[in-house]
């Protein structure tokens, strides 16, 4: 009987142990399932602020039918069932953020970068104190860093770069004590960087260029040895540099200072960061000598120290840098040779030393051990000597720019080896001989050979050169004529550039088939024949120059039919065609040039007949030069038109006329020639009210005062 009884009660004990688990499950379900629902109503709250889903990812996947941590960009943890994770970055979202989303309780991990979010961030998002990330990077959100961001304990990534964010940065951030990646890049922050930045001890990423941030580099920041990387680029930061700066950064890889207002030497400390490989200082202010000390940096791979104010040689010990890529010391008042050591520097990709004063020959017998190397750019110093054989071994090399310097000698035909090179600048040296056949072997974009002492005629190659932008030849001894499909091969040509050569025969109509061209210039040469009248198919052209030629009218008409052609380029603004024999009459169709004509020079061409009335529909025009020509009869009064007008020279023709008075009413008219005409009448007493005129000329004619 008393084994029956105890039975019964540990049957009835089993009973009530079965039932309260049964009841703690069921609400643990009902609480799970309540949590889902208030993260199910956080994320469809989000979705209504959101006005543009282009891939409708959230239109069609996050539906009551399935369960929210099956939702695209969703993530629930295993044990409590709660969202964890959102990520919707690159879904080109547009909208704002819902206040809701500050329900996300057990939320880790927030990413909505690369969309096209805006506005403000909700407050209500400091409730979020679980996250240790959150990724804005690329929207369009506006006003200040809000700073509840200080209160969240587990943040270890705040990344905020390229939005609107304007204000200063908030001292609450330097709270979070768990924070390794800071990103407030690309906005519009002002003010000073919170001194309270140095309480960061397990920073590793602080990113804050391209801002409006002012004041000194806080030396705290300099103390943080978790660093890895500083870009505080493109401020306003001022000040100089400590001392002992990179003493307590023995992790620190890239350092990115540049296009700032700071001021001082360069500390010779940067060599203790051993691990440094981006160092870049440009556009600053900083002064005295390259430190020395910058050779034992081992792993360097970038550097940049141009746009600011060093002086004295490059240390020889650069070519301890076995690893650099880009070497940058553009714009600065360095002198002396460059060391051949870096010429050795076999991982290089870029040697930029222009706008200089460095001198000295580039050594002629260095190996030139440079296989990556893709662009030297030394112009304007004062390198003197011939340009070294071993360049021309340096096979990647896309661009080489020696222009404003003093070297002498040929172009060696080893320069065609360079087959990647696109841009080659050689203006203004001493150089001397004919251009090499072999450079038409090349696919340049760019040729630049201006002011040097060459001779000979073209290679043909070089007008065969189909990928051709820009091929100025100009101010050198060049002769022979143009080949006469030339324009049949430059497809891409935009600028021609052949003033002051020794160029004759005719210009070649085939020109106008060179449709890109914006910049005509082949002044001063001995071109003869007749201007083509087909250069209306030029339509982007911009410039026409032509002086100082043998260029002659076509003999079927008086009148200079290319005009009528010139009509068809809209974008031209300056023509000019002074000094060449023409012999012909301005058309009606020079009042339909382009009313975008700024310049229009016809000196010394034998220009016959009446002053053509036309031209005052050119309102832009500021320059008009028709002297000496052969131009009869009254002024049109459509120049009073011409507002913009501020030069006007029309001495040494045959006009008839009284000087009118609407010129007074030309405002900015500052040059009056009319010098060596049959002017009669009085002289305009309004011109001496004329502010603007500043030269006036009315010598040998027939006025009276």
């Amino acid at each position: 009987m008393f084994h029956m009884k105890l039975k019964l009660k540990l049957m009835e004990n089993t009973r009530f142990l079965f039932s309260l688990t049964l009841f703690i499950h069921c609400c643990c379900m009902v609480c799970s399932i309540t949590n889902l629902t208030t993260d199910q109503f956080a994320l469809f709250a989000f979705r209504a602020h959101i006005t543009s889903d282009p891939e409708d990812l959230l239109a069609n996947n996050w539906s009551t039918t399935t369960s929210v941590c099956s939702w695209v960009g969703v993530s629930c943890g295993l044990k409590h069932h709660r969202v964890t994770a959102l990520n919707l970055s690159l879904m080109s979202l547009e909208g704002t953020i819902a206040p809701h989303l500050g329900n996300l309780s057990f939320l880790i991990s927030r990413d909505i970068s690369y969309n096209y979010l805006n506005g403000y961030i909700p407050d209500e998002l400091a409730h979020l104190r679980r996250l240790n990330e959150i990724n804005l990077n690329l929207n369009n959100f506006s006003g200040g860093i809000p700073s509840w961001f200080g209160i969240l304990p587990e943040l270890r990534r705040l990344e905020l770069y390229n939005n609107s964010f304007t204000g200063i940065i908030p001292k609450s951030l330097c709270n979070i004590s768990k924070l390794e990646i800071l990103n407030i890049k690309n906005n519009s922050l002002h003010g000073n960087i919170p001194q309270e930045f140095g309480n960061l001890s397990k920073l590793e990423v602080l990113r804050a260029s391209a801002n409006m941030l002012t004041g000194v580099i806080p030396s705290t920041i300099f103390n943080i040895s978790s660093l890895r990387l500083i870009t505080f680029a493109t401020n306003s930061l001022s000040g100089s540099l400590p001392v002992d700066m990179c003493s307590h950064l023995p992790k620190l890889e890239g350092l990115f200072l540049s296009t700032n207002q700071l001021h001082g030497q360069i500390p010779s400390s940067l060599y203790k960061s051993r691990e440094l490989q981006y160092l870049s200082l440009s556009a600053n202010n900083f002064t005295a000598n390259i430190p020395r000390e910058i050779g034992n940096l081992s792993m360097l791979t970038v550097l940049y120290l141009g746009i600011n104010n060093l002086k004295g040689i490059i240390p020889s010990d650069i070519g301890n840098l076995r690893r650099l890529e880009i070497l940058s010391f553009q714009s600065g008042s360095l002198t002396g040779p460059i060391p051949s050591s870096i010429f050795n520097i076999s991982s290089l990709e870029m040697i930029d030393f222009r706008n200089n004063n460095l001198s000295g020959s580039l050594p002629m017998n260095s190996h030139y051990d440079l296989p990556f190397l893709q662009v030297i750019d030394l112009t304007s110093n004062q390198l003197t000597g011939q340009i070294p054989s071993g360049l021309w071994k340096c096979r990647g090399l896309q661009l080489l720019s020696l222009v404003y310097n003093k070297f002498t000698g040929s172009i060696s035909k080893e320069i065609g080896n360079l087959t990647a090179l696109k841009e080659l600048y050689l203006g203004y040296n001493y150089l001397t001989g004919t251009l090499p056949e072999e450079l038409g072997n090349l696919n340049l974009e760019t040729l630049n050979v201006y002011a040097n002492t060459l001779t000979g005629s073209i290679p043909f190659k070089i007008f065969n050169m189909s990928t051709m932008k820009f091929l100025a030849l100009a101010n050198n001894q060049f002769s022979g004529n143009l080949p006469s499909d030339m324009g049949f091969w430059l497809p891409n040509l935009e600028g021609l550039y052949l003033i002051m050569n020794k160029f004759s025969g005719t210009i070649p109509s085939s020109i106008s088939n060179a449709s890109r061209l914006t910049i005509i210039s082949m002044s001063i040469n001995s071109f003869t024949g007749s201007i083509p009248n087909t250069l209306g198919s030029l339509r982007f052209l911009q410039a026409f120059e032509i002086n100082m030629n043998s260029l002659t009218r076509e003999s079927s008409t008086p009148e200079l039919r290319f005009f009528d052609s010139l009509t068809n380029c809209r974008q031209l603004e300056s023509l000019s065609i002074s000094f060449n024999p023409l012999n012909g009459i301005l058309p009606i169709s020079v009042g339909n040039l382009s009313t975008s004509l700024q310049s229009f020079e016809a000196s010394g061409c034998k220009i016959k007949g009446n002053f053509p009335s036309g031209i005052g529909n050119l309102s832009k025009l500021r320059r008009i030069t028709l002297d000496s020509n052969q131009l009869i009869g009254p002024l049109p009064e459509t120049l009073q038109g011409l507002q913009n007008l501020e030069s006007l020279n029309l001495q040494n023709n045959k006009l008839q006329i009284y000087i009118p008075d609407y010129l007074c009413q030309l405002r900015r008219l500052g040059d009056l020639y009319v010098s060596n005409n049959n002017l009669y009448g009085p002289i305009p007493t309004c011109l001496g009210e004329l502010q603007s005129l500043r030269w006036l000329y009315l010598d040998s004619n027939n006025l009276t005062s």
